[in-house]
């Protein structure tokens, strides 16, 4: 199969992500890196090298626990191990989502607080409106200045907000694509079995309450 086709192309991941915050942008999966990593096990002239341990040992730490692909049934039904290529390859995708999912949660958090924040400014200000006399608008009530200063702020954290949950959403299928390349290339079969751990974890998990909370930011900032 043609490395040009559709779902090996990088076009449409750029195009995804060319609106995003630079902060999204430096968060997304580095398709360019892991597909140089696919070359790289590929070329019968590198081979294994140290090296890619030594990162591996350097980014996750001598404790940390990586996803490791489980031993696969062979042709006689017996277990054999997947190889070591594979199991660094996948190793290299364990710092990615796990460098995601921190990103996305503390970013969460803190959106999830400013949300909070600007619902109360709102609250107090809408208060504080009401206690003005009607004769003070003779045209009709109108939104105070403090009021505007807060709808506007509150869309622009709906506008970061959102482009989280696509984040979420372009970097799922970021990961599925390049899991697709590699199965390709080499022959081996990850994809579905990564892909399940993949749904378990928070960048795709908390999707659905990001979702919610964006829909009421939106509401806020009407």
């Amino acid at each position: 199969m043609a490395r040009t086709e559709e779902w090996l192309d990088m076009k449409w991941f750029h195009e995804a992500i060319k609106d995003m915050p630079s902060l999204y942008k430096e968060q997304c999966l580095p398709f360019l890196f892991l597909r140089k990593q696919i070359d790289r096990f590929l070329d019968p002239r590198v081979g294994l090298t140290e090296q890619i341990a030594s990162f591996l040992k350097l980014e996750a730490g001598e404790s940390s626990t990586l996803y490791c692909l489980p031993a696969q049934p062979s042709d006689d039904g017996t277990l054999k191990d997947l190889s070591l290529e594979v199991n660094q390859f996948t190793s290299l995708l364990n710092l990615e989502v796990a460098r995601m999912n921190n990103f996305l949660v503390s970013t969460h958090r803190s959106q999830a607080r400013a949300g909070n924040h600007y619902m109360l400014m709102r609250q107090e200000a809408e208060r504080r409106q009401k206690l003005i006399k009607p004769a003070a608008f003779p045209h009709g009530r109108v939104r105070s200045e403090e009021l505007e200063e807060i709808r506007l702020a509150t869309y622009r954290l709906f506008t970061y907000m959102y482009q989280l949950i696509i984040f979420s959403k372009i970097n799922y299928k970021a990961i599925e694509t390049i899991l697709q390349e590699h199965d390709q290339r080499t022959g081996s079969e990850i994809t579905s079995t990564y892909m399940e751990y993949v749904k378990t974890q928070d960048f795709v998990t908390f999707r659905e309450a990001m979702i919610t909370e964006t829909e009421l930011c939106l509401i806020l900032a009407l």
